[in-house]
């Protein structure tokens, strides 16, 4: 079944009936542990995406964001982040699927690696990230990222560090280092093991309806940020700061 459109890098405020902001609630249990997604969620992965659209449609190619990007990461992207596929060949065999001729693929991927430079040389994190994660970290609450991922752990961590969160985070897992994508159960599992917690004693913050689902299935609590429209979690917030808001760790406030 095709997924619902969510248009990239908007966040969505849950609103009350009278079309107010709702007041956030708390998580029901307390944690001891948060994993974090790393695209949409602490950084905008969608900037490289949305460029991409804008070129190929400048060569032929018209279609919508929604239809193009499931396509690829559903036949083509998630095989990459199991360590199953190149990257480059991946995206060759994908454009020749759309249609596009060799010559066509040639002029794309050279343009598309100079702009992938470009963006991983100047991306940031999105607004409020980096002093709530420093808020939650002062709390001597464990964070931990797992992502779906083309990088290893390691090359994904050098990347956060860049990004100016770099000693925030306990554990950095990819998708690449354990051969699965999520919503398996196994990827949430390792980052919890390496995290030194049970599920039932942390939350997952994501976007992705799938992978939040996917965590709820093993035990965790869960956070939507800057969701897809059929997201299902126990709390939605609008600005990741809201986030201190939601966590019921004992001396949270006092840190802030």
């Amino acid at each position: 079944m095709e997924r619902p459109e969510r248009s990239p890098g908007i966040l969505r405020l849950p609103l009350t009936s009278a079309g107010g902001p709702r007041e956030i609630a708390s998580l029901k249990r307390p944690v001891r542990a948060l994993v974090f997604d790393a695209g949409d969620v602490l950084y905008d992965a969608t900037a490289w995406r949305r460029w991409l659209l804008r070129l190929l449609g400048r060569i032929g190619l018209h279609t919508n964001y929604r239809a193009f990007f499931y396509l690829w990461d559903r036949d083509y992207l998630h095989e990459v982040c199991r360590g199953r596929r190149d990257f480059c060949e991946a995206f060759e065999a994908f454009l020749l699927a759309v249609g596009f001729s060799r010559a066509q693929i040639d002029e794309i991927e050279a343009a598309c690696q100079a702009k992938r430079n470009h963006w991983e040389a100047n991306a940031r994190p999105l607004p409020g990230v980096k002093t709530t994660l420093g808020r939650l970290r002062a709390a001597g609450l464990p964070l931990g990222v797992l992502s779906d991922c083309e990088y290893p752990g390691a090359v994904l961590g050098e990347r956060l560090e860049r990004f100016g969160l770099g000693g925030l985070f306990q554990a950095v897992i990819s998708s690449l280092d354990i051969e699965r994508t999520k919503p398996d159960p196994l990827t949430y599992l390792t980052v919890l093991r390496a995290l030194g917690v049970e599920p039932e004693d942390s939350a997952f913050v994501g976007h992705d309806t799938d992978e939040l689902a996917g965590a709820a299935a093993v035990g965790m609590q869960t956070v939507a940020f800057n969701f897809d429209p059929d997201a299902r979690a126990d709390v939605f917030i609008g600005r990741f700061e809201e986030l201190l808001d939601v966590v019921r760790v004992r001396g949270l406030r006092a840190a802030g």
